[in-house]
């Protein structure tokens, strides 16, 4: 499960507020790593992939 507070979501939005062509949203990802178990990444998007959960929080997605 993804928990946003009101701080993230308004980091977010500051974050993604600058940009000439702002992202739609920004992707959390999980991969499994050789050493350490887990790492986790995120990232500006402006498109969804094929098989992307949005949730869409504070008027911006979380793919």
């Amino acid at each position: 499960m993804i928990m946003r507070t009101e701080n993230a979501i308004a980091a977010v939005k500051t974050a993604l507020s600058p940009a000439i062509k702002p992202p739609k949203g920004r992707r959390v990802m999980v991969e499994a790593d050789d050493c350490a178990g887990f790492k986790h990444l995120m990232g500006l998007e402006s498109v969804s992939r094929n098989g992307d959960a949005v949730i869409e929080a504070g008027g911006k997605d979380i793919r």
